[in-house]
């Protein structure tokens, strides 16, 4: 208990909210911070299976002391027929000695009553231990979530400072000499040679500006590739001459500046372009001038290289309506705008409009024309007394690669697996609604198990904490009946589903594991549906972007559909599923609301006890066929 006191302290003390430390910590400052909390959760990861093998221990002790107790009854009963028989004996013959014979019985008795009151001890032991484990559990993804939430504003700060080191101002002195031509007036070759000297002192504070960046190998990968430029703010002429070989020589000092729009700051540091949204409490300004983008060139003397490649074998490009073959297609074509199709027979065809400025790259992935939600593709069961069930959405059957794809994610993710459905089945569009548990309590006057016993868990301070009063109907935000349904747990979930199968007479329930990721790719194999970034507003997760990202959940399908057409796959709530992985059988999905991004990619698992709730978990159902 004193190691997990000392724990205890240590999620209270170091699950700070993130946010707070936004405004005053530098990156080397964050990052320090963030070495901490790596040693404290590889220290977590350490306690956590040390007091699961603790709990494995004592578990098997128990069954040991209940082999013995049953042994131990056998010995008292056998005991008790002996001395019963002696006493038979001892009516006929009042001169026996039965003494032995009540000693060996009193010696059983006394026996099984040890063994029994050490099975009790051991059982209270056990249960402790088990309790002492799920909070061990709960802290420790407390203590991920901060760790990654410090991630998040690592990143932000990077590009802040980033921002300032490049956008900076400074005069440079620079010193030029040319040679005036022939036809050249001498006031034209004054203002060249002062141009080309801004020109020089330009290209020396650029590249001093790359050279002095606390990132500047990070920067210098991307700078051919870069917006970033400086501008002449004014220049002085300290001195100039022609010298008698028609030579202009001129000294000037030139005020410059460095301009780097934020979005130019996430490409040069390789980083998502939502670390460069500004927000209302933003340290950093980004006060630069519109930018006019440069007129593209029509000219059809100038041409550039297309590249056209897609997933599939056998299709058909046509560009501005006329057929080049199948890809991979290499041409060259005009500058300015073409239109795009790649067609194949069963397959849904791909259009694409391109605006040809430079060498491009086309990739398309084409999709089965099944994958379309087309009429019977979409089921709604109507319940007993015509309630209307949950919209459902065919799944079609197929394999796919489960796990850590890209390499970033968690022990608990690999190995990577393929994973083959043979049936399609239909999941819930989007998660379970408030107003879709209400009709189900209604209909049943079912109690929830947090309404039953300690209430919901909501985090406070990093840490997830009980309160009696929430549950499902307060979880302790402003919520519609349009809103995920949350402080549910497995049990309370799966009597949803049971409900669901009695007033429909179809097979529901919560979806496996494999069920859920394969839904949630949609036939992706990046970290989320619609890339390998989770960018800015494409969900409600915690420095996603959202107008609820560490505030609430959002109401459903408050952000667009993958490709199997399903709601909210990323963030908002964790969903339950049923695993054969874990002991408890349950783990949940998807990331939430107050969830950091990396947490909210397909393959992430959280692995918790059945028993528990909160307000960031909720769930969505399968209907089978």
């Amino acid at each position: 208990m004193n190691r997990l006191a000392h724990l205890a302290l240590a999620v209270a003390v170091s699950l700070s909210a993130p946010a707070a430390l936004a405004a005053d910590l530098s990156v080397p400052e964050i990052e320090q911070q963030i070495a901490q909390k790596q040693s404290e959760y590889a220290n977590y990861n350490d306690n956590l299976a040390a007091e699961t093998a603790a709990a494995g221990t004592l578990e098997s002790e128990l069954e040991e002391l209940r082999e013995n107790a049953s042994l131990a009854e056998v010995d008292r009963q056998t005991a008790l027929i002996e001395m019963n028989l002696q006493y038979e004996k001892m009516v006929e013959d009042p001169s026996l000695d039965i003494t032995l014979v009540q000693k060996n019985y009193q010696n059983a008795v006394r026996e099984h009553k040890l063994i029994k009151d050490a099975i009790t001890d051991k059982y209270n032991a056990w249960q402790a231990k088990l309790r002492e484990v799920e909070q061990l559990q709960v802290s420790k993804h407390s203590l991920l979530n901060t760790l990654e939430g410090l991630k998040e504003l690592l990143n932000t700060a990077r590009v802040d400072r980033l921002y300032r080191e490049f956008n900076q101002k400074e005069s440079v002195s620079v010193a030029h000499n040319i040679a005036c031509d022939r036809d050249e007036t001498l006031n034209k070759c004054m203002e060249r040679g002062k141009n080309l000297a801004k020109q020089k002192a330009s290209k020396r504070f650029l590249d001093a500006i790359y050279e002095s960046l606390s990132e500047s190998v990070e920067a210098e990968r991307r700078r051919a590739s870069s917006d970033g430029y400086v501008q002449v703010l004014r220049s002085e002429v300290v001195d100039s001459n022609f010298s008698g070989m028609g030579n202009f020589n001129v000294q000037l000092n030139v005020q410059l500046q460095g301009n780097l729009k934020r979005n130019e700051g996430c490409h040069l540091l390789g980083l998502d372009e939502r670390y460069c949204v500004l927000d209302s409490d933003s340290a950093v300004a980004d006060t630069d001038p519109v930018a006019v983008p440069a007129a593209v060139s029509t000219d059809e003397s100038v041409m550039h290289e297309l590249i056209v490649r897609s997933n599939v074998f056998d299709d058909e490009v046509f560009i501005d309506g006329v057929s080049y073959g199948s890809t991979r297609l290499q041409i060259m074509l005009p500058a300015g705008e073409h239109d795009v199709e790649v067609v194949k027979r069963g397959y849904e065809p791909y259009r694409q409009s391109v605006m040809l400025k430079e060498n491009q790259t086309l990739r398309v992935e084409l999709e089965r024309a099944k994958y379309t939600f087309a009429k019977g593709e979409r089921i709604q069961d109507i319940l007993a007394g015509d309630l209307p069930g949950p919209n459902l959405v065919v799944i079609p059957a197929g394999n796919f690669r489960m796990g850590d794809i890209s390499g970033v994610g968690l022990d608990n993710e690999r190995p990577v697996t393929t994973q083959e459905l043979s049936y399609s089945y239909g999941v819930s569009e989007n998660e379970i609604t408030v107003g879709q548990f209400q009709a189900f309590v209604e209909a049943t006057s079912y109690v929830t198990e947090a309404e039953q016993d300690k209430g919901c868990a909501y985090y406070d301070n990093g840490k997830a904490v009980f309160e009696a009063q929430r549950n499902w109907r307060a979880p302790g935000y402003m919520q519609s009946e349009n809103h995920p349904v949350v402080c549910i747990s497995v049990n309370d979930a799966q009597a949803y589903a049971d409900w669901l199968s009695e007033a429909s007479g179809h097979t529901y329930r919560l979806p496996s594991e494999v069920e859920w990721e394969y839904a949630a790719r949609a036939g992706k194999e990046t970290d989320y549906w619609w890339g390998e970034g989770v960018g800015t507003d494409n969900a409600n997760c915690g420095w996603c972007g959202s107008d609820w990202s560490n505030v609430s959940a959002a109401p459903v399908a408050s952000f667009e559909r993958n490709g199997f057409g399903l709601y909210d796959t990323v963030g908002n709530v964790w969903e339950w599923t049923n695993s054969n992985r874990v002991q408890s059988g349950s783990v949940v999905r998807g990331g939430a609301w107050n969830f950091a991004p990396r947490l909210a990619r397909v393959s992430t698992r959280m692995e918790l006890d059945a028993s528990f709730r909160s307000n960031y978990i909720g769930f969505r159902v399968v209907r089978e066929q």
